[in-house]
């Protein structure tokens, strides 16, 4: 696990360093997800890391959002009574969209696209930002793999 957040921490810096420079628009992530439809068979909760950036275009209003995410689920129990499991889940998520800001709340919808599950998806997502400190309810919901995500984000 710690290879991992190394991994979207670098990543996550190099990526958007250059659009960043002096600014307090990106930063890292934590998120709480959990599996909906017919993809909460085959996996359980989950967490997952961000490296994540929201770029103003200028009036405050729109902005460009996007982030960088690695998510773990766990594996279930297929059959009850047996020890017959699911394997956990790992996928990366490389998203990003427009963004409406009004003042700390914002809502926006990103298009991603998904390792792993090898498909491409829309997130909605809605959140409240406040200095240096995000919260956003985010949800994938296309295709086979859909998830909710609780993410709490610090941007630097």
């Amino acid at each position: 696990m710690m290879r991992v957040l190394l991994v979207v921490l670098a990543v996550g810096l190099g990526w958007w360093s250059p659009v960043l420079a002096g600014t307090q628009n990106g930063g890292l992530a934590v998120s709480y997800v959990t599996p909906k439809g017919d993809f909460d068979q085959v996996v359980g909760d989950g967490i997952g890391l961000s490296s994540i950036f929201d770029y103003p275009l200028g009036g405050n209003v729109v902005n460009i959002s996007g982030s960088l995410a690695y998510y773990r689920f766990s594996g279930i129990t297929l059959l009850e009574g047996t020890n017959v499991k699911s394997e956990s889940t790992a996928l990366w998520e490389f998203s990003g969209g427009p963004q409406l800001d009004f003042g700390r709340l914002y809502m926006g919808v990103e298009a991603g696209y998904y390792t792993n599950l090898d498909e491409w998806g829309l997130v909605p997502n809605l959140g409240l930002r406040k200095d240096m400190v995000d919260v956003s309810f985010r949800y994938k919901m296309t295709d086979d793999g859909k998830f909710m995500a609780v993410r709490v984000g610090f941007f630097f």
